[in-house]
């Protein structure tokens, strides 16, 4: 058990140090496989021609170029894992000598009493904003939840228990449970395999299923602007003890960019001095591809767009919920976007300031079940 919560506060930091604000001179190593070029299979999302805006991690030119895509049946033996080794840091790598199949999946242990801890902060914030407010906890599973090979099935825990756990422990808050949802897509690029985030592709299928539940509008994929960014080496590859495998044959990072009308303004994180800015970061390249969206953690993001339906969600995130953000703007009139690791305000003031109408608790669960993530969460209740 010791070994167990050792290993799930790695994870936790892990998380933790994911994200880091991100500037024009950033030095971080972009790696590109040794043959220098990047094989990519494109996820089978629809049988229609779409624009896809490609950059790359060797030059400074952005090109577009259209492409059409058709609708496959993928079997198992093309997606899942078929044998698994040790790393360093508790990861698993999955597939190493099988090329693009190769991936590396982050430890996850559970204790339901400190999962139900977590569902305990979260009802204290449902209490102190009353019915009028809808309160959401959205836990996002790991990869390790979907692609452990079947030899190594049973290392980690069960991340479909932790998170009907902390479920069944919420009073008044919506638990919006991923499993079955992304269980259903894993034949698609929904995680990345050389990062411990997930693709955005994941995070729009789970946006899609918070939009039924909190009953907002929602935009298709197809409306949504395509994008990549080629030679994506993620954070595995430095938390596994430098695998060389992974640098070898990268992610490539798709991301999409809605099409109507919104603005973007950033707050410190005691929200009193703003600026305007971008809510996408193309340029970015390397390990640093999860960043092309908000461009960090530490700001407090505003979004305000032309829904016009008087909605206003507070996501309180990890890095894990950077993910979810662009497909929130065709869903509601305000977004505000606050990580609980670096926010100087208390989340009561803040929600009050901005009139939210919908909270959304959106991390990886990791997150739930790591007391130190939890202490912080309820440090800034604000009561």
């Amino acid at each position: 058990m010791r070994k167990r919560l050792l290993c799930a506060a790695a994870a936790a930091v892990m998380l933790a140090g994911c994200g880091t604000p991100i500037t024009d001179d950033d030095n971080s190593i972009s790696l590109t496989p040794k043959n220098g070029d990047t094989t990519v299979t494109v996820p089978a999302e629809s049988s229609h021609a779409e624009t896809v805006t490609t950059t790359t991690t060797t030059t400074t030119t952005t090109t577009t170029t259209t492409t059409t895509t058709t609708t496959t049946t993928v079997p198992p033996s093309e997606y899942m894992p078929s044998y698994g080794e040790w790393a360093a840091n508790d990861i698993i790598i999955a597939d190493r000598y099988e090329g693009d199949k190769i991936r590396a999946l982050l430890p996850f242990y559970s204790t339901d009493s400190i999962g139900q801890s977590y569902a305990e902060v979260l009802n204290r914030y449902k209490r102190m904003v009353g019915d009028k407010v809808n309160v959401y906890n959205m836990s996002i599973p790991l990869a390790s939840a979907f692609y452990l090979p079947e030899d190594m099935a049973d290392v980690f825990g069960d991340e479909a228990a932790g998170i009907k756990n902390i479920g069944d422990s919420l009073e008044g808050v919506t638990n919006i449970d991923l499993m079955d949802n992304l269980g259903s897509h894993l034949s698609e690029y929904i995680y990345s395999r050389t990062d411990h985030h997930w693709q955005p592709l994941g995070a729009y299928y789970s946006v899609q299923q918070f939009a039924e539940t909190a009953n907002v509008p929602f935009v298709e994929l197809e409306n949504y602007e395509k994008c990549r960014i080629d030679g994506f080496c993620g954070t595995m590859y430095t938390f596994s003890g430098y695998v060389q495998e992974l640098a070898d044959h990268p992610d490539t990072f798709w991301y999409y960019k809605p099409k109507n009308e919104y603005s973007v303004k950033y707050y410190d994180e005691a929200f009193n001095t703003s600026w305007d800015g971008d809510l996408f970061f193309d340029w970015v390249s390397g390990a640093n591809c999860y960043s092309a969206f908000l461009g960090g953690d530490q700001n407090i993001a505003e979004i305000t767009t032309d829904v016009g339906n008087g909605r206003v969600l507070v996501l309180i995130k990890d890095s894990y919920g950077n993910a979810l953000v662009p497909f929130f703007v065709g869903s509601f009139e305000k977004i505000y976007v606050v990580d609980f690791r670096y926010a100087e305000i208390g989340m009561k003031q803040l929600f009050e300031k901005v009139g939210a109408t919908d909270i959304l608790f959106g991390m990886s669960i990791s997150s739930g079940y790591t007391p130190g993530q939890i202490q912080s969460i309820e440090g800034i209740i604000g009561e």
